[in-house]
């Protein structure tokens, strides 16, 4: 008999509540929004001149997501940007943070299958042929795919209403149907019409590619600890967790970042590229010496 057991993989989340819509993975979504909560409560309460400690902390990373911000977008788009860049990166970075917390993903309710149901559970630890027979209380919500197709809906969303907002509507349509460019050049508008049609198509392509690049990243990384912590326990806490560390910064950042980066291009008009090329075009002409 062996002494425990790899771990069942799921990659649904699990009820723990017989009954209910409560999953693992919802149970410890709440847990992050609760920390997030009393974290910038302790930290902002007092606000001083001279910030320390917690408010320091908070405050050099309010600052460096509003410079990256700015520096892509600039002053007057990054104040509407800012927001929602922010709370994507600082509330995915604590989901994710949470994975190489001990008991996550490791403590849970023994629910026995078939081949074991009259076997008898004595203590609370698990070995042998019952140790992966545990489903965990928390486990982390960047490990559910709907919580991250859920996250790329409102950056797809957001991002749309600040174009129609800040285009207006006949800009922002023309993107994706460009009738006029038909109307005007004829067979190559067609070529701009269909160039829009490819728009529509990509902004729900982001959709797939935004949730699956968080959930295969965090929940790989996830089943990662589990199996080396079953091979080589010790090995594995002192390689793999620093390395779990670093992608769980790294996910946070490209999520947030790409939102940005889409964000920037959805408020910015087609026209504005065109005037910007036919003024680099008529520079170069002026400058251009004849050649003899």
């Amino acid at each position: 008999m062996n002494l425990w057991k790899l771990p069942t993989i799921a990659i649904a989340p699990e009820v723990i509540i017989p009954g209910t819509w409560i999953t693992n993975t919802l149970l410890c979504t709440w847990i992050c929004a609760i920390c997030l909560f009393v974290v910038f409560f302790i930290g902002t309460r007092r606000r001083n001149m001279v910030p320390a400690g917690l408010q320091n902390a908070l405050e050099w990373v309010v600052e460096f997501l509003q410079n990256l911000v700015e520096g892509v977008a600039g002053k007057e788009r990054g104040k509407r940007f800012f927001p929602l860049v922010a709370t994507f990166f600082i509330f995915i970075l604590f989901c994710n943070l949470l994975d190489v917390i001990p008991g996550v993903d490791t403590i849970g309710t023994v629910h026995l299958d078939e081949q074991h149901a009259n076997a008898v559970v004595n203590g609370p630890l698990l070995w042998g042929d019952l140790s992966n027979q545990i489903v965990p209380w928390l486990r982390p919500g960047t490990t559910d795919l709907n919580l991250t197709l859920a996250m790329a809906l409102v950056s797809v969303v957001v991002t749309q209403i600040l174009g129609f907002s800040m285009l207006g509507f006949k800009e922002q349509i023309s993107k994706y149907l460009n009738f006029k460019a038909v109307k005007e050049k004829g067979g190559m508008g067609l070529v701009d019409f269909l160039v829009g049609v490819l728009e529509i198509i990509s902004e729900l392509g982001r959709l797939i590619s935004f949730s699956f690049r968080l959930f295969g990243n965090v929940f790989a990384g996830s089943v990662l600890l589990a199996v080396f912590a079953y091979l080589l326990p010790a090995v594995a806490n002192i390689i793999f967790v620093p390395f779990e560390l670093f992608v769980a910064v790294i996910q946070a950042f490209v999520f947030a970042f790409l939102t940005l980066l889409f964000m920037q291009v959805g408020t910015t008009s087609h026209s504005h590229h065109d005037e910007g090329e036919h003024e680099v075009h008529h520079e170069y002409e002026g400058s251009a010496v004849p050649s003899h």
